[in-house]
């Protein structure tokens, strides 16, 4: 008996099987994502009351994207109830477009071999790389850029005017060192 057959006696419409992301997987997001956690995920998710860093590591297929996902799935809706007790998300999983802009500060053959890049790649970078996620994020959201999507994040803008004249100065200083927006001109922003 086929798959496709077996699945048609048992009136099954699609493969739950089919797919091995979890960002593609229908019936991981229609079903397990708010209720199906794994055995550790109390331990990585904790308190959103009491934020701290998580990092997700493991073999491929071990559920790294799909705990990320329930993270933000969660998070999400623990900031849609109390708008002063918000948590803010930097999500760090692709740092394939920092290494593609420290690529460009190389030349020949060193430019052409990854490894030799990644040799050349310190934890300072990776700071970097945060930093310039998270104050895009936040200075997309203290200026209502509707383009931007930001995880966990509500729709309207933080509230700028609250901001007191040395946090101004601040915000303006970290994002001239590290706004990396795209949907702006950066003297505008």
């Amino acid at each position: 008996m086929k798959v496709q057959q077996f699945l048609d006696h048992h009136g099954i419409a699609s493969n739950p099987f089919a797919d091995e992301d979890a960002q593609t997987d229908l019936v991981f997001k229609a079903g397990c994502i708010r209720d199906t956690h794994h055995p550790t995920w109390d331990k990585v998710y904790g308190d959103p009351a009491e934020p701290a860093t998580t990092v997700v590591f493991g073999e491929k297929g071990s559920g790294k994207t799909a705990m990320g996902l329930q993270i933000v799935h969660h998070l999400t809706d623990h900031n849609a109830d109390p708008p002063d007790a918000q948590v803010f998300v930097v999500a760090y999983d692709d740092f394939n477009p920092f290494l593609d802009r420290f690529r460009e500060r190389f030349s020949g053959r060193r430019r052409r071999r990854v490894d030799r890049l990644l040799e050349q790649w310190r934890l300072w970078d990776h700071m970097d790389a945060v930093l310039s996620l998270a104050v895009t994020q936040l200075v997309d959201r203290l200026l209502g850029v509707k383009q931007a999507r930001h995880p966990a994040a509500r729709d309207e803008p933080l509230p700028a005017g609250a901001l007191d004249a040395g946090q101004r100065r601040d915000v303006m200083l970290l994002a001239a060192c590290y706004d990396r927006s795209t949907a702006e001109n950066p003297v505008d922003r």
